[in-house]
């Protein structure tokens, strides 16, 4: 009888274990999805992390949250009595306004007003992810334009400046990889043959020995680094390497750009802006309520 009671099974133990473990699978993929490089430069290089890609990271990492949600259901459940118990008085046993769930409330609503509101220390910490993502962007992981695995090869010839569709095909053949037809996904045809798709546009561009992920430049070379800068640009609204627009501040801006501080500040401020050295774009946008590229726009006219 006895040895029958120990083995029955406890709902309420499977919550709490199940709890935990996704909890642990949500935290540790987390901090992964933390430091992983933006999707432009993953997917074109063929990132992996212990052996996964990131969208195998955050498939893991969306399951254990649904798991870990199911769990806590369970957990609220099978504890409910318990719980309601925090919310009443100690002395009365009646519904009170007690100290600890008025502090959690009190935490949560901070954290969500500070995210939305951008103020330190929640701002710093999405800086920090950031610059953590932004690090991997490196003109060596760079795609010719945002998310070229996407596209076909003829789509890619007349979107990429000095590139012959042509030519890329007898590169590929050269080198063994047939192409049946022009209208050949990339991406697709890179991971038929074993290979991330910098990899097979670096072939396709006659650049043998970066096919397998070396250095040079090759042909088409010169209209690979104009279209990428171009890219660049218009995913991060200036040609800041990646880092957020909105986020730098203007003399960090000018001095990208090579644009005298002092002329942008009296542009700036003549066009109705409050405009200081150490105020980000945005800050100096939501002075007047318009969007960071009309900054852009008013100190340096030649970037439109």
């Amino acid at each position: 009888m006895n040895a029958n009671a120990t083995r029955r099974f406890s709902w309420r133990a499977f919550a709490s274990v199940l709890t935990g473990l996704s909890f642990v699978g949500m935290l540790f993929t987390g901090v992964i999805l933390f430091v992983v490089p933006p999707g432009r430069i993953a997917n074109w290089t063929g990132w992996t992390m212990l052996g996964l890609t990131k969208h195998e990271w955050i498939a893991l990492h969306d399951w254990s949250s649904i798991v870990f949600v199911v769990g806590t259901i369970l957990h609220v459940i099978f504890n409910w009595k318990c719980l309601l118990s925090y919310f009443k008085g100690r002395a009365s046993k009646a519904f009170a306004f007690r100290s600890e769930w008025v502090l959690a409330a009190v935490i949560c609503v901070l954290v969500f007003f500070g995210t939305v509101w951008d103020i330190p220390p929640f701002s710093s910490l999405m800086e920090w992810n950031e610059s953590i993502k932004h690090g991997w962007d490196t003109p060596r992981r760079q795609a010719p334009i945002v998310h070229a695995e996407l596209l076909t090869l003829s789509e890619l010839a007349d979107k990429v400046e000095h590139v012959d569709l042509d030519t890329l095909i007898a590169n590929l053949e050269d080198q063994g990889i047939k192409v049946d037809s022009p209208d050949a996904v990339l991406g697709d045809l890179a991971e038929a043959h074993g290979m991330t798709p910098n990899q097979l546009y670096d072939m396709a561009l006659g650049e043998r020995d970066r096919g397998r992920g070396g250095g040079g430049e090759g042909r088409g070379g010169s209209g690979r680094r104009k279209s990428q800068k171009k890219s660049q640009e218009n995913e991060s609204g200036a040609g800041d390497s990646g880092r957020g627009f909105g986020r730098m501040t203007l003399a960090d801006y000018c001095q990208e750009m090579g644009l005298d501080i002092e002329s942008a500040i009296e542009k700036l401020q003549e066009a109705g802006y409050e405009a200081r050295r150490g105020m980000t774009i945005r800050e100096i946008a939501g002075s007047a309520g318009v969007h960071p590229s009309q900054i852009r726009a008013v100190i340096d006219p030649g970037s439109r």
